[in-house]
Parts: C-alpha cells; structure tokens; sequence
C-alpha cells in the first residue's frame, strides 16, 4: 500500500492544504493576493480574479434572494464559458452544490439526471436555446419544453437584478467534507449514477504537485462541464492564481484547440487518452507551446507517448489515472525522455493527500509484482452515490487500513501489478466496464438501453480495438422482423449521449445462449467490419466524391464506402471528424466548419457541399476590403481552393467498391 499526505508544496501564495476548508475560501484569498492577474481567458475577453470574485459573490446573493440554502442542488445547463464559472463560484459561496447538465446529451437521458438530482433550480443562458447552439449540439428540446420541472434562471435575462446585488464576501456556511457537486457516470442498470464529490475532493486535487501551477500560468479548458476533466481545468489554476483559457466551440476542430493554445499563451493541458492520440497523429505543432500536457482517462498508446517526447523536448507529458469517485486524479506518472516505445505507460503512483491499496478479493494487500483490484482513499473520495445508498456501500468501503474512523476506500474495479520501486501498472478490469473516448461506459447500461429499442428482442455490447488503438462499441440485437441498423442508430442517439451509442449495429435472428440461458458472449460472430450502404458494384465518382471516398477509408478503416453511406453509421466519431477536416483542408484549400461536416455526413452531400463553396469563392473573391493583407491572403486561399475543386470536377474516375 503506498500513499502522499505531504502539505502544499508552494505551487501559489494561499495556505497549506487544510481539509476542512471549502473551494470558494480558497479562491477568496487567490483573488485578494492576485486581484488584477487574469483569472477567466475567453473569445478575447478577460475577467480578472477581483471581477470573477465580484460577479461571484452577487450571483450567489441573488441565487439565496430566490430561495437557495446550504446543501441545496442547483443545475447548470450551460456550456464552457466565463458565465459558467460565475455561476459555479456563485453556487459554492451560496452553500449549494451544482450538478451540471450537458447540453449535448439528448433529453431523455437529462431528464433522468434532472429527475434523479431534483435541482432546486437550474441556471442557464438564453444563448443556449438560440437555433444555431440546439444544432450544433443536437439538442432535442426547447425552453418551452424542457427535460426537467425546476424553475429555470436564465443569467443574462436577469444580469440587471444581479448586478444592484451586493459584490462583498458572504459568510462561510458549509465545510470541506460538505457536497461540492454531483457528477453522472454510466451506471450498470441502464442509469447514470451521481457521483457526490466534497469541497475537500477539489482542493486536494488542486495543491498538488502532479502539474506545477501557478501565476504565470494558463490551463485549457477544453472538457464538457459534465466530464469530471473539467474539475482540474478550472479549479486548479483558480485555486493557483493561474487563468483558465476556454475553449468556446461546442466541436472544436484541431485548429481551434490549437488557436486557443496559441492565443490564451496556454502553458498547461489535459487531454483524453483518444484526442491526444488523434492530436499527435494529425497536429502535433499545436502542442509545441505547451509546458505541461496530462494525457489518460484511458491506456496510452506507447508509441504517440515517444513521438511526444521526441518533438516536445520543452514539455513534460504525464499520464493521470483516476475514477470520477476519487475527484479526476488518483495516480499519475511522469513519463522519462528515455520512454520506450515498445513500454505500457504505467499508471505511476498516488498523488498528494491520496492512498491506494492494490488488494486480493479478500482485501488483503498482495506482494509487488501480483495482479490485483486497486483501492483509493484519502481525502478525494466521494461521499458516495446519490440516493443509491446499497450501491455506495458496495463500492466505498470502510478503510481498515489507514487507523482513523470513519476513513472510507473506494473500489475501483481497476486490476493492476504494482513494480517493485511502487510504481502501478493498469492491467485491465473485474468487470464489464470500458473507456470510450475517456469516458466511462458500462456495457450492461449500452445493453439495457439498447433493449428499449422497437423490435428488439434481445441484446448483446462488446468493444473491439480499432487499428489505432481507440475501442469501439458493437452492438449485436436479435429481432424477428426487418430491423434498420440506421434507425437503431438514431433511435439510440435519442436515448444516450454519444460514448454510449454503438459505433456498429449487428442484426442476428437470435442471440447464442449457454445451457443455462444466458447470452453466450464467446459464441457473437466476430465483427467483419463496416458495411456500405447496398451499392452497384461500380460508381461513377467524380474527383471530389473519389478523393472523399480515400479519405473516409482511411480514417474509417475500411474498404467499403458508398456515396450514401452516413459517415458516422460506419464507425466515424467525433475524432475522426477533426481528422476529416484536416484531411479536407490540406486536399481542397477550404476550411469547412465541423457543424458543416455533422450536416453532410454522406460523400455525396459532403462533396456538393464543396462544390458550392467554389461557388462562393467565385463569386466573393473579387469584393473590397479595407484590410489590403487580408484580401490578399483571403482571395489566394480561395483561388487555391477554387482551383483545387475545378480540377477535380473536370475530371471522372470509376471506382469500385
């Protein structure tokens, strides 16, 4: 068993870690030591520590105004911005707890999460319901029908009422071990859980010495509120008197990610263990000015991890492990320049304040060098699950071994081997839980959600490798009618948000069962890969369509690819949509948006639509400007890029598929 309780090691001006403190007490003191330093970076904007304390404090009087009192919930439906951070700090100084609501999940499944919290009022914005951010988030609903019966604060409709509030300090109500906020991970019935972090999880997780942190620093802000990534990415540079750079598309492309990089001067980032891979793979430049980058959320490939090394001899890459349970980080690693290729990534060892127990199925502690279940305690577990009070006993235990009562362990479910310097190794799981794109995603809650489908009769999830190392979810559904592995697809995408939607349908007559009845897992056909849509043999493509057609069959990994065939129906993910763009951009010279390329999912819609931005070039090249460099630079890009498409379209292939 190993662990770090060792105090602040002087990463910023506030005081030593004390446990019985709360986020926002902390914040105060950043703010009066640092109260003209940039805290909030965003689209040009700056907010300063003394003016996020401000607006904090006159949010959090006029949330009590309305009725909010220690310990209440209080929803955000909000998306990344400086808003969204008042609103967080205003909640915390009002006592409350927040639990944010993803505006990208569709409405069912916020629904349950708003039922299961039962917010005493959800804050949000009226920018959040505009036609352009329901589209590009895929939203389902409006604010005349919305996915839950709390009363909804839309912050800017009442920003005068706020600002007559009082901006001094509100006194101190709750404590460290008080709830902080409620995070919802995939649950193995088919329901999310609340996940209750306490103040003390967030402040543990920011003094640590994991990232060196402090006023001449800026951290991406990239995660959804909802991913518990983004609990590191703002309160660890604002508990530091570091600023946040935000990150405002809903889908950012690599280019955005990297102009904000640039731009914000962002020194610090964390990134899934799939995007990093994507990033190194298709942008590695938008890295370089980056001075500490955290990868994980899943296994890292060894062989992005030394490229990273090679080009990036400035930064230092670490690889962070940890469950939601235990406040986003349990372990972490500094990877060593001499990393070998042909090396796991070990997970490394606990971070500050934090204990873990490598335990046999006896919860005895096993030798260094056997596999084992891997435990975590400290001051960053949870407080449990929300109302699920059998479900919190099961997994968060009583700590025998620390000689303090009232210690509680959670139990991961990770299996691991622990080296004999200490050092932990990930070797797998006990259950069926899996990692898509850095986010949690238990198969039996695929399973249970997939049988709620119209003419499904049964259902099976596995996950398979991609060649690049990034998993994939396979459905297998038995129906005794003509089933539509599209409509399934859409179907599903009305239940869940996206990590939990199959990358592939397979339709079977009947599922293989054992003697005793159940799904024979070991007995599912194995996944042949992504078909197209029913096509003739040969299509007459023109260049754009056939360059279109490579393109997806590499990213896709796949041979066959028809015109009509909907890029994400044949595995394609949001990843492999940053990749598509870049694809785009270096064969046509254009700059497609990813909203456009969410729309025009088939070759033949994406390809007309490049088309029609020829058109456009045409027509806009010669219009006047006052900015004599940037018509210049605007109008080569669009030749370049009109040029580009004319030549493809002059000619015609055949290709085969």
């Amino acid at each position: 068993m190993f662990h770090h309780s060792g105090r602040r090691d002087g990463n910023s001006d506030v005081a030593a870690f004390d446990v019985r403190r709360t986020i926002h007490s902390f914040f105060i003191e950043v703010a009066r030591d640092h109260a003209d330093h940039a805290a909030v970076l965003y689209d040009g904007r700056v907010l300063s520590y003394s003016q996020l304390d401000r607006k904090s404090n006159q949010f959090a009087r006029f949330l009590t105004s309305r009725g909010i009192r220690p310990g209440a919930i209080v929803g955000l439906f909000l998306s990344r911005s400086p808003e969204a951070i008042i609103a967080m700090l205003g909640v915390l100084k009002a006592g409350a707890a927040f639990a944010p609501l993803d505006p990208a999940y569709p409405a069912d499944h916020l629904a349950f999460i708003a039922s299961d919290a039962e917010p005493f009022i959800v804050v949000s914005a009226s920018h959040m319901f505009s036609k352009a951010r329901l589209a590009a988030d895929g939203v389902a609903f409006s604010p005349a029908a919305l996915p839950w019966t709390a009363p909804t604060l839309l912050m800017d409709a009442e920003e005068e009422a706020i600002a007559r509030e009082s901006g001094g300090a509100l006194a101190e109500t709750v404590a460290g071990d008080d709830l902080a906020y409620v995070m919802y991970t995939s649950g193995t019935t088919g329901r999310p859980k609340g996940v209750m972090v306490p103040h003390r999880g967030v402040t543990r997780l920011a003094f640590n010495s994991f990232v060196d942190l402090g006023p001449d620093d800026v951290v991406l802000h990239l995660a959804p509120l909802a991913f518990d990534a983004s609990t590191f990415e703002i309160w660890s540079p604002l508990l530091n008197g570091a600023a946040l750079a935000i990150v405002g598309a809903a889908h950012p492309s690599f280019n955005e990610i990297g102009a904000a990089i640039r731009e914000g001067g962002v020194t610090t980032a964390w990134f899934t263990a799939s995007l990093f891979h994507a990033i190194v793979d298709h942008q590695i430049e938008i890295l370089r000015p980056l001075r500490q980058l955290i990868a994980g959320g899943d296994v890292l490939s060894p062989r992005h991890v030394r490229r990273v090394l090679d080009a990036l001899p400035q930064c230092r890459l670490v690889n962070g492990y940890g469950p939601t349970e235990n406040t986003t980080f349990t372990c972490c690693y500094d990877l060593p320049r001499d990393f070998s290729a042909d090396a796991a990534a070990p997970i490394g060892q606990p971070i500050e304040h934090t204990r873990v127990y490598v335990l046999d199925q006896n919860l005895r502690p096993v030798p260094a060098g056997e596999e084992g279940e891997l435990f975590a305690a400290g001051d960053g577990v949870a407080i449990g699950y929300l109302k699920r009070p059998e479900l919190t006993a099961e997994k968060f235990l009583p700590d025998p071994f620390c000689g303090e009562a009232g210690q509680l362990m959670y139990r991961t479910g990770d299996l691991v081997r622990r080296r004999a310097d200490g050092v932990i190794d990930f070797t797998g799981r006990v259950d069926r839980q899996v990692k898509i794109f850095g986010k949690r995603v238990e198969l039996d809650e695929v399973e249970a959600l997939l049988r709620r489908l119209p003419q499904v009769a049964d259902a099976a999830a596995q996950v398979r490798k991609r060649t690049d190392g990034d998993r994939q979810i396979i459905a297998y559904v038995s129906s005794h009618s003509s089933i539509d592995p599209e409509a399934l697809r859409r179907h599903m995408l009305d239940l869940a948000p996206d990590h939990l939607v199959p990358a592939h349908f397979v339709v079977l007559r009947d599922l293989p069962r054992t003697p005793n009845g159940k799904i024979d897992r070991a007995s599912l056909p194995e996944f042949a890969g992504a078909r197209a849509a029913p096509l003739a043999v040969a299509q007459d493509l023109n260049a754009i369509e056939a360059t279109l057609a490579g393109v997806w069959s590499r990213l896709l990994k796949t041979d066959s690819v028809g015109v009509d065939a909907n890029f994400f129906d044949l595995g394609g993910a949001s990843l492999d949509v940053m990749a598509l763009q870049e694809e785009i951009k270096a064969r046509f010279f254009c700059d497609v948006p990813m909203t456009a390329l969410f729309e025009f999912t088939t070759i033949r819609s994406l390809a007309a639509h490049l088309q029609s931005l020829d058109a456009s070039a045409a027509g806009k090249g010669a219009e006047a400007s006052t900015d004599r460099v940037a018509v210049d630079d605007l109008n080569s890009r669009k030749a370049r890029q009109a040029e580009a498409l004319k030549r493809a379209s002059r000619r015609r292939v055949v290709s085969t598929s």
